[in-house]
């Protein structure tokens, strides 16, 4: 539900007046979806608002998992502290302006997440901010491939690797994932409405050597609208900790 001082959840608001990219359901589906059970230390790469940093804080208050997330632009870095101040997690979270290549944390972590950019190739916005936010250039980021190399590099043994991604992009990683030793262990194809084609998949990575069914994944799907525009009961059953209307 959107208020005029931000976006009202359950148990948090996202204030967004100063970040370019807004709430949106590929964050909150991410947020839904990533594998929190047993994590002590979280890393979310790009958190924008804090969106996904809060939502993971709120379902891992059994661990009570001390999340760290990164963020460049500084409106969204901004915007990300004032929200985190405003939770009832933040003695646990960690808000950090940096660049994901040059990020040398003292620990590893035990689940990674990132709703990245992913227009390669498109025009520029009028919004520089929206740019950074969306845009993939030698200018402003890095590739996929990069970042889950990197993310790879900060991950426990038994860790996870969660992004959400247009399809096209999420198979493109999947295919290079071995090359960072990591394999795609679970897939959600994302489907708009029904009997359309999955716009968005959520792709989750694991190291090689932890591997319990070699080259295969666990996949599932879920629609978000039904046939007469209303939300499907698979969507309000994921995401009913957070959504007020459900």
């Amino acid at each position: 539900m959107k208020k005029a001082n931000g976006f009202q959840f359950k148990q948090f608001v996202i204030a967004q007046d100063r970040c370019a990219m807004k709430v949106n359901t590929d964050g909150i589906l991410l947020g839904c979806i990533a594998d929190v059970e047993d994590c002590e230390h979280i890393l979310d790469i790009g958190t924008g608002t804090g969106l996904i940093t809060l939502m993971l804080a709120q379902r891992s208050t059994k661990t009570q998992a001390k999340i760290i997330g990164l963020e460049i632009e500084p409106n969204a870095y901004a915007q990300s502290i004032e929200n985190v101040q405003n939770c009832a997690w933040h003695p646990r979270i960690q808000i950090e302006h940096q660049d994901l290549l040059k990020f040398k944390p003292t620990q590893k972590f035990d689940l990674i997440v990132s709703n990245p950019p992913y227009f390669e190739h498109s025009l520029a916005s009028r919004s520089n901010e929206r740019d950074l936010a969306r845009s993939i250039t030698q200018e402003h980021t890095q590739s996929h491939f990069q970042w889950l190399q990197k993310a790879s590099e900060l991950l426990t043994e038994q860790g996870k690797i969660s992004f959400i991604l247009p399809v096209d992009m999420a198979q493109k990683l999947m295919k290079q994932a071995p090359d960072c030793n990591l394999y795609c262990c679970e897939t959600w194809e994302i489907t708009t409405k029904q009997t359309k084609a999955p716009k968005r998949m959520v792709v989750t990575f694991a190291k090689q050597n932890f591997c319990k069914k070699p080259q295969k994944n666990d996949r599932f799907f879920i629609t978000i609208y039904d046939e007469n525009n209303q939300y499907t009961e698979q969507f309000k059953l994921l995401t009913k900790d957070f959504y007020l209307a459900f």
